[in-house]
Formats: structure tokens, C-alpha cells, sequence
């Protein structure tokens, strides 16, 4: 396993450990230039701008958590690519929206440096 796949691996286990580990994660691994983007929704810049997405998805969706089924995961350097459904729970443990996802994460010294997700919105309209 490389240590980017190893960085993007433990961040995204993060994700299903609750609110609070999710915060976490994102000031742990992204840089004050780390990009995130959902592509066709979203675009951010640094911690702060990351965690105001995260309040938006908890505010829209009642996200928690999230629990990831990784189908694929490769490496070339320091990029990721993934293949995987995302599972955002809501406070009761409940599944509001299953999203199938394309991604890629590239790191740099065990950080974030961008991070950009193709995926099905009919995940989040309760299809898919």
C-alpha cells in the first residue's frame, strides 16, 4: 500500500466515526490551500471554508457520519482514485443517502492537497 492510499484510507475511515471525527479529520489532513470540490455543487478553499461545507450537508441532508464501501482504490504517485458508494447517516444511524462516487484525492507528506468527487446525484434524491 502506498501513503497516499494510506492517508486517503484513514481520513475517510474518520468519516463514520461521527461529527465531531469528521471535523477533526478535515483540520488534520487538509492545508490551509486544500481544494474540495463536489464537482457541479460545491467548491472550497482551506479548513474553514470545508468545514462551512460540512455544516451545509448536516444542515441539508442531517449528515452525521459517513460510512464508505470502497470498490476500488489506486494509486499513481501521490493521486487516489476511488470507486465507491457513500453512506451519509443521519443522528439515529439511519441512511439518508447512499451516493455512488468516482473520486480522486491528492496528497502531499500525509496531507490533502485537493480533493474532487464525480458522482450520481440520484443518490441524493433518493434513487441510485
Amino acid at each position: 500500500m502506498t501513503d497516499a492510499i494510506a492517508t486517503t484510507q484513514a481520513f475517510l475511515a474518520e468519516w463514520a466515526k461521527g461529527r465531531d471525527a469528521i471535523r477533526q479529520a478535515v483540520k488534520d489532513y487538509f492545508t490551509p490551500t486544500t481544494t474540495w470540490e463536489n464537482v457541479g455543487m460545491s467548491l472550497t478553499t482551506g479548513v474553514d471554508e470545508a468545514l462551512a461545507a460540512l455544516d451545509g450537508f448536516e444542515a441539508n441532508l442531517g449528515m452525521v457520519a459517513m460510512t464508505v464501501d470502497m470498490h476500488s482504490i489506486v494509486a499513481l504517485g501521490d493521486k487516489v482514485l476511488t470507486e465507491r458508494v457513500d453512506h451519509i447517516l443521519t443522528a439515529d444511524g439511519s441512511v439518508a443517502a447512499s451516493i455512488r462516487i468516482m473520486g480522486i484525492i491528492e496528497t502531499s507528506g500525509g496531507k490533502i492537497t485537493a480533493w474532487r468527487d464525480y458522482f450520481d446525484t440520484a443518490g441524493l434524491l433518493g434513487g441510485g
